[in-house]
């Protein structure tokens, strides 16, 4: 399921926008969107999901015009989870995540069957068989953000797309949702999801899209991109490289304001101090 957008000028309120934004996103692959607070990375999420129209521009999934399909054969093949989460506090998680399974449903019914496995592989997925009686009013916002996931998830989409889903949660739920999240792409799902931290982009995202001034100033493979040319230009931070001791990945750790230097263990300004990972993992102090 291929999602593409072509010419993209779009805005919102007062907020600064798009300006001719075109991209293919990668079928199957995790998609980090980063930049800056006001970049337009939220504003590329709505124009497409549909939830907002662009000015100019259009947005094609699997070659269809979106803003020309039927709303529940969107729903069928596309989910989007927004920042802030809505109320419905009084339902289970497990009555919460059936409501992804209206757009396969008409007035005359659905298919039981098929609803009742996607309900299931929802819950699976975001691993929350374990809570699926309890009130949504009684979840944590790592939980509570599970569940909105799952609700999407049960849709069956191809693509799913996220605005901040790691927004407010402790590194604890960062690291286990992202690990959730990413182990869609092996279910054949499509992920793309804006970011603000780049050791989490560098570790979870194939693939990175930078939004800087309302214009897409880099995309593609993660460690192409993600690099500490590109974050001094949209971030105006020094970054440099680590490997990580697990995957073996470069991870790219920001230091400093760019023009600063960054402060040295011994409370005077220096350069960076350097951090083996190797030794943190085995849990040696690196200074």
């Amino acid at each position: 399921m291929k999602l593409e957008a072509h010419g993209i000028r779009a805005s919102y309120g007062n907020c600064f926008g798009l300006e001719a934004a075109d991209l293919v996103l990668e079928e199957r692959a995790v998609t980090g969107l980063i930049g800056p607070n006001g970049a337009g990375k939220s504003t590329l999420l709505r124009v497409l999901s549909r939830s907002l129209k662009p000015q100019s521009g259009v947005v094609l999934l699997d070659g269809e015009i979106l803003s020309k399909m039927p709303s529940r054969k969107i729903a069928q093949k596309m989910a989007f989870v927004g920042h802030t989460l809505d109320g419905l506090l009084d339902l289970t998680v497990e009555e919460l995540v059936q409501r992804g399974r209206f757009p396969h449903q008409s007035f005359f019914g659905g298919n039981p069957a098929e609803d009742r496995r996607s309900v299931e592989w929802a819950l699976d997925a975001m691993q929350l068989e374990a809570l699926r009686r309890r009130p949504l009013g009684h979840l944590s916002h790592g939980e509570l953000r599970r569940a909105w996931t799952a609700v999407a998830l049960a849709q069956r989409p191809d693509v799913l797309l996220l605005d901040e889903p790691t927004a407010f949660l402790d590194i604890t739920h960062q690291l286990e949702l992202l690990a959730l999240l990413a182990g869609l792409k092996d279910h054949g799902v499509t992920v793309v999801m804006s970011m603000h931290d780049l050791i989490l982009t560098s570790l979870y995202c194939q693939r990175v899209i930078a939004i800087h001034g309302g214009r897409i100033a880099a995309h593609g493979p993660t460690d192409e991109v993600l690099n500490p040319d590109l974050v001094r230009e949209v971030f105006k931070v020094e970054a440099e490289y680590r490997e990580d001791p697990l995957t073996n990945r470069r991870v790219l750790v920001p230091y400093s304001l760019s023009g600063q230097a960054a402060p040295s263990t011994n409370g005077q300004s220096g350069p960076a101090p350097p951090v083996d990972l190797k030794e943190n993992a085995e849990g040696e102090s690196p200074h």
